[in-house]
């Protein structure tokens, strides 16, 4: 026997509870009456006398929400921080590279941090302040900071950057003296030799980096004054000036925030200000600056990277093994050195020694028969 469908019964039962709407006389009496309102029976609620027909057509089943995917919050990290590495753990007596200056310096010292970190024999330490330089109203006594932890540790090299901090900065005085006038610029030169000469005085070599391009005409103006300042502090004895001006411009000589890295990729160099650093910046700074100190310090009892002077893209990754120059010619590194000297010319800058007419050697004498002629004297002679 057929089963009973269940509509005819649900569309009754939904007549029963939903009387159709009163006309005429019982409309108006309805409409000026309040408002009726159904009262709610706890049996009833909830209850939809459709649901047999939504059920029958498939519909009325309440889809099931999916709770939304919280994704981890992303970590930002400022452009000019380095990311985290290990590094080897240093010997108890390992040398110290000491950095010193403002915020860039602080970029150098973690590059070179991050360079050296499978050396066990060097480490790398600061003393830089963010917002300081040479200038300002009460600016650091960086000579006397310098000597305290040079004195109290094996100090092999120090390395200065700064200079960033001190635009439009005053020295102090009755009355103040002006940012970038011709007594400004005595005076911070002056601050500058006073620096050197600390450092000097303790037989050790500096490595100064100067100030970077910029977007920024004028303040190019100004870094360009204070390179000039730094260079000409490289004048003096085993201090070597890292001349950053051209490493960040484009090919056409112009500014740009972008270049090749360390590892030749091209990357973003500059942060949004367009005068600091990104990490690759700074690592990129920092694979220059040590180039020259393993050039002063001739490598770190390992295999440390060098550079050629006459091809700063090409690398030599034996490291350095020969001594310093002064060793070269046979005296100490400190002593002075005759740089206008044959032998200088010779053993350090590798030009070749003059001809000496009617030698062997003279080149003068290839493709004629002089030499020839002369060996045959002498065969003779013998």
């Amino acid at each position: 026997m057929a089963r009973p469908s269940a509509l005819p019964f649900a569309i009754a039962f939904a007549l029963l509870i939903c009387p159709a709407e009163p006309t005429g006389w019982f409309q108006k009496k309805a409409m000026a009456e309040e408002p009726i309102v159904l009262a709610q029976n706890n049996g009833f609620r909830g209850f939809n006398p459709f649901a047999p027909i939504q059920r029958l057509f498939g519909g009325g089943r309440e889809k099931k929400r999916q709770a939304p995917v919280q994704q981890a919050p992303k970590v930002v990290r400022p452009a000019g921080l380095p990311p985290r590495f290990e590094e080897v753990e240093k010997d108890p007596d390992a040398g110290l590279i000491l950095v010193i200056g403002d915020r860039m310096a602080r970029g150098v010292a973690d590059g070179l941090r991050f360079t050296l970190a499978q050396q066990p024999k060097i480490k790398v330490e600061e003393i830089t302040e963010d917002r300081e330089g040479f200038a300002g109203a009460e600016p650091p006594d960086w000579s006397t900071r310098t000597l305290s932890r040079i004195r109290g540790a094996d100090v092999k090299a120090v390395v200065v950057m700064m200079g960033w901090r001190d635009r439009d900065e005053e020295f102090p005085g009755e009355p103040p003296i002006e940012y970038m006038t011709a007594e400004w610029l005595e005076t911070y030169r002056n601050k500058v030799m006073a620096l050197v000469r600390s450092v000097r005085q303790e037989k050790l070599p500096i490595v100064w980096v100067g100030l970077p391009p910029t977007n920024d005409e004028l303040l190019n103006g100004d870094f360009t004054q204070l390179n000039s300042i730094f260079a000409g502090a490289a004048e003096e004895r085993r201090v070597r000036y890292v001349d950053l001006w051209d490493i960040f411009l484009s090919e056409d000589g112009a500014y740009t925030s972008f270049g090749p890295d360390v590892d030749g990729k091209n990357t973003r160099l500059r942060t949004n200000d367009r005068i600091a650093f990104t990490w690759a910046g700074y690592r990129k700074v920092a694979f220059f600056v040590e180039r020259e100190l393993s050039r002063l310090l001739g490598g770190y009892g390992g295999l440390a990277f060098e550079g050629v002077e006459d091809d700063p893209n090409f690398i030599v990754l034996t490291g350095r093994t020969t001594s310093p120059e002064g060793f070269l010619l046979g005296g100490e590194d400190d002593a002075e050195i005759d740089t206008s000297s044959t032998a200088y010319r010779f053993f350090v800058e590798g030009e070749p020694l003059a001809p000496v007419s009617g030698r062997v050697d003279d080149p003068r004498m290839i493709g004629n028969d002089s030499v020839s002629s002369l060996i045959e004297v002498e065969a003779g002679d013998t």
